[in-house]
């Protein structure tokens, strides 16, 4: 709340910004004014003086014309004035309540002022948007950069909760307005190599100690960038996407992957039945089959993600194990 609050203070100051300049053209008009009338008009008070030259602002004549030439120009002149002065003031400040897409860019500019430890997403398109989804997930702010403000994922990333800035990543500008020298990470997500690289030589200039992740298509250029660029993480999505199409092919239990090094481990979802030959067996046992339980559930029930080592697995259950991918075939006999 009190970081809303700051951002709402901020916002405010900046449409007082938008009037600022009818409004002190306003007010010398109206102190010019004043001094014609205490000088060559009726008024022998400053006081009445500046009434009348308020009133004139908005077309209202209290008194006669006086005599003086000068005068009766400020007369005439100052109600001509007003109305241009206040129509400048009411089209600013019209133009700024319907330009909504600047308003929200203004708006997720001040919000990134207020905070710190969040992630910056350079890239909304299908895979950044996922990406953006498991951040949420796990609690973290996310601040989205994508250049088609019209993008098919925009509206749908706003909606989660995601503070979309519109523009091109590449622009240092946009880095240094979301504060990333005070985020957790950056991610670029384009579905352009080079771009992404782009992306994170900026983040290297702007905040050299910043985690910079990376998706690339190559996996020899993930590799160079991560060995010579030094970027912490460079990963290949067509390398980790193909294990899992592959794998599905041959086993439709196969419901995700895991890279370490050159070994790619599955994870193989196994329904136990009363031929199972898992039926009975502790999840502590299942190390002693090569199988590494990770999750089990019963029937309409949620996952259990740190099951305990002595949990008699019953039939009805179903089970998550991690495998190395050369043991697949091994682990069918278990589908049973």
């Amino acid at each position: 709340m009190l970081r809303r609050l700051r951002a709402e203070l901020a916002y405010a100051r900046y449409g007082v910004q938008v009037l600022l300049r009818p409004l002190l053209a306003f007010a010398a008009v109206v102190v010019a004014g004043a001094v014609i009338e205490r000088v060559f008009g009726r008024h022998e008070s400053w006081a009445g003086a500046f009434f009348v030259s308020y009133t004139l602002m908005f077309s209202e004549h209290l008194q006669e014309t006086p005599p003086h030439p000068l005068a009766q120009l400020a007369h005439y002149g100052q109600p001509v004035l007003g109305v241009l002065l206040l129509s400048e003031g009411l089209l600013r400040l019209g133009v700024q309540l319907l330009d909504r897409d600047r308003n929200q860019r203004i708006w997720v500019k001040l919000m990134a002022s207020t905070t710190s430890g969040h992630v910056i997403l350079c890239g909304l398109g299908s895979v950044g948007y996922r990406i953006a989804e498991e951040l949420l997930g796990m609690g973290m702010e996310v601040y989205a950069i994508e250049k088609d403000e019209h993008g098919p994922f925009v509206a749908r990333a706003r909606a989660a909760g995601v503070h979309v800035l519109p523009g091109d990543a590449r622009q240092e500008n946009l880095l240094a307005e979301l504060h990333v020298k005070r985020a957790r990470a950056v991610i670029a997500a384009t579905d352009d190599d080079l771009v992404n690289l782009e992306i994170a030589m900026d983040v290297r200039e702007l905040a050299p100690g910043q985690r910079v992740v990376v998706r690339l298509f190559d996996q020899k250029l993930a590799e160079k960038v991560r060995s010579v660029l030094g970027i912490e993480a460079s990963v290949s999505t067509s390398r980790l996407a193909a294990p899992l199409f592959a794998s599905a092919a041959l086993d439709p239990c196969v419901v995700g992957t895991h890279r370490v090094g050159d070994t790619v481990l599955l994870v193989v979802q196994l329904k136990i039945t009363a031929r199972s030959p898992l039926r009975g067996k502790a999840l502590g046992a299942l190390a002693g089959l090569g199988l590494t339980a990770i999750a089990v559930r019963r029937a309409g029930a949620a996952w259990d993600t740190t099951p305990a080592t002595d949990r008699v697995l019953t039939e009805g259950e179903e089970v998550q194990v991690m495998v190395p991918s050369r043991r697949l075939a091994e682990v069918q006999a278990f589908e049973v």
